[in-house]
């Protein structure tokens, strides 16, 4: 099962119209590589590369080798593709998790730094095609200076970080975890023990841990706070008859001063001054 969702079709329709403004092609690939979705026009020259058999396994595979690169690096790499022109790989983390790579390219930069205006001639000699023909094509290719290509990245940058907030990347999380995290907010209130999730799920304590790290970034005991001190802060405010100490075991807290200290160190003030800041705010 993938890790992520993406929403293919508007994702492409974004992309698409940063092609439309920049001249400048972007692809999305998931972290496995394959192509998520990409701005549905390649350049006059890129297209007759590809139309070749070997001039699409050799984009291909430099595509894969720069991607590479990207994610042991972890940084933009900007390299002359396979058939010449500037590429660029931009790997994308979430929480620290490799989840996507951008590529832009099918543009020579001004400088002439990672374009190669030989590429035309040698590709036509390996594959038959008329030099002057393949070369007409490579200089009709965009010509990006060195500053354009920084703002439009930055803009490619924002774009692909919108698709979180606009809801176009999502995290796919197994039916075990959904479960889970259900049958502790129902137990909110009462000790959950680590044997007892393993015992309730067929889990091993291993695979639990690795479950909470690889779907919740956290561990168990984490997890389990963070759901209990989100349940304290909505009964500080919403039922002022009950004092603290009740509101700590209501939530599964029965250490009251361990509750104190972890809502302070989680929240940087006491309950009370929560229950105070919080009537202040409803006046």
């Amino acid at each position: 099962m993938k890790n992520y969702i993406f929403d293919k079709e508007k994702i492409e329709g974004l992309l698409s119209d940063f092609y439309v403004g920049t001249s400048i092609a972007v692809a999305l690939y998931d972290a496995e590589m394959n192509m998520v979705a990409t701005s549905p026009v390649y350049s006059e020259y890129c297209a007759r590369v590809r139309d070749i058999p070997e001039g699409r396994r050799g984009c291909d595979e430099c595509d894969r080798i720069h991607m590479q690169r990207a994610k042991e690096s972890g940084q933009a790499v900007f390299y002359a593709c396979h058939a010449g022109l500037t590429e660029t790989v931009t790997p994308i983390f979430y929480e620290g998790t490799l989840i996507a790579y951008m590529q832009t390219g099918q543009f020579r930069d001004a400088v002439g730094e990672f374009c190669q205006a030989d590429a035309p001639c040698r590709l036509a000699v390996e594959h038959g095609i008329e030099p002057s023909f393949l070369s007409s094509l490579y200089a009709k290719t965009p010509l990006i200076s060195e500053k354009k290509l920084a703002a439009h990245l930055n803009i490619a940058d924002a774009l692909v970080k919108s698709f979180w907030v606009e809801g176009l990347i999502s995290r796919n999380r197994s039916m075990l975890s959904v479960k889970i995290e259900q049958y502790i907010d129902e137990h909110l209130t009462e000790k959950i023990h680590i044997d007892g999730l393993c015992k309730e799920f067929y889990l091993s304590k291993n695979a639990l841990y690795a479950l909470f790290r690889d779907e919740f970034h956290t561990t168990v005991g984490d997890f389990i706070a963070e759901k209990r001190l989100h349940l304290a802060q909505h009964y500080l405010q919403t039922k002022t008859e009950i004092n603290i100490s009740q509101i700590a075991s209501l939530c599964g807290f029965p250490d009251y001063n361990y509750f104190i200290r972890l809502f302070k160190k989680r929240l940087g003030m006491t309950p009370l001054q929560f229950r105070k800041r919080s009537l202040l705010h409803r006046e």
